[in-house]
């Protein structure tokens, strides 16, 4: 504690206000003193609420890194589906093209025209909310970045099809020993047991030494010393104080349970985001080896069908319709694995390293 400095002026006479009057000038130096175990007792807490502070801190980077991926990916999203139906577009022009030759040759009615028309129309009337929705992803991760909003943001990288090789078992034991929140707890459940040493060491006596010069115009001068010392389990001050330390007690069994909850919620959630991330890998597999390639085999029947008067042009719009989903899914798919890959890594603490994962396909494959 800092010490205190005192001067204090003795029997001024009421009639003068000379100070040279008065009969006695005092000068006190005074420190307090802790009592025993205090210093320590206080030191400690103050150091374990500085480790619990830096471990949120690191809870709060793994939110933000999670946050920025899933945004990033959101971009990606709705970049590659803009880019599919600039795709299906183009397809559907060529195709009112290819009505338009038939309806001249009479091979075609006029309403094949509108209806390629009609359908090219839709994708573009689709492409506007698929701007808006890139744009928001944007404007959020630039946000996030701590950016301009207006600031542009570059090429997206293509994902991969990927699959996780570490075992659920594995991310538990890297979660024991990186994930933040863990480490959080535990650091919290030390503070608590400081806090708690902090409200017994109040029943030690505080003290409080002294000294100075009193300095008398008219007498010899003289020297002065000062030692006091508290009465905490006074009966007027002991019930407040063990109420304290019963306080400081129940609020660390209260952590103390708040801790084993939550790893108990931090072993849920990995094993929720290990499943969802099996389950995406799964998703974009079937995907990628089922449903593109029969929808676009499917298109391309349909199409020679129309070139050859064998099918009508609904079907051939139905087809490439169903086409244009199935794209649109597995980019989902593999978004998808993507954030359930960011929730792992969230509920695990750390970045997963690139060894646990196997490339599968590289997504350019399957467009």
């Amino acid at each position: 504690m800092p010490p205190r400095l005192e001067a204090q002026i003795w029997q001024w006479p009421v009639n003068t206000l000379n100070p040279s009057n008065t009969n006695m000038f005092m000068f006190m130096a005074s420190q307090d003193l802790p009592g025993r175990g205090k210093r320590a007792a206080s030191t400690a807490l103050a150091e374990a609420e500085i480790r619990v502070a830096e471990a949120n801190v690191k809870s709060r980077e793994r939110d933000v890194i999670k946050a920025v991926t899933e945004t990033y990916w959101d971009l990606f999203a709705a970049r590659r589906a803009i880019s599919t139906h600039i795709e299906s577009v183009d397809f559907l022009n060529q195709m009112a093209d290819m009505a338009q030759a038939k309806y001249a040759a009479g091979r075609a009615a006029q309403k094949d025209v509108l209806k390629t028309i009609v359908e090219a129309t839709k994708v573009h009337e689709e492409l506007v909310d698929l701007e808006r929705a890139a744009k928001q992803a944007s404007i959020h991760l630039n946000a996030l970045l701590n950016r301009s909003s207006d600031s542009p943001v570059g090429a997206v990288a293509e994902p991969e099809e990927t699959t996780l090789q570490g075992s659920l078992d594995d991310l538990q034991a890297i979660a024991a020993r990186e994930q933040p929140d863990l480490r959080a707890v535990r650091l919290d459940v030390d503070r608590a047991r400081a806090e708690s040493v902090v409200a017994q060491s109040a029943t030690a006596p505080d003290w409080s030494v002294g000294a100075g010069y009193m300095l008398q115009p008219r007498q010899t001068d003289a020297w002065l010393a000062q030692v006091s010392v508290s009465w905490p389990r006074a009966p007027w001050s002991r019930k407040g104080i063990e109420a304290r330390g019963a306080e400081a007690r129940a609020a660390l069994s209260v952590t103390e349970a708040e801790a084993a909850a939550r790893v108990v919620r931090v072993r849920t959630a990995i094993s929720d985001a290990y499943s969802n991330v099996k389950a995406a890998e799964e998703r974009a597999a079937l995907l990628r080896t089922v449903l593109i390639p029969q929808s676009r085999q499917a298109v391309d029947v349909a199409r020679i069908g129309y070139q050859t008067d064998r099918t009508d042009v609904l079907s051939l719009i139905d087809d490439e319709r169903t086409l244009l989903q199935a794209q649109l899914m597995y980019a989902r798919a593999l978004v998808e694995w993507r954030r359930a890959v960011a929730d792992l890594e969230r509920a695990v603490g750390s970045s997963l390293a690139p060894a646990v994962f196997k490339v599968t396909l590289a997504n350019e494959a399957a467009r």
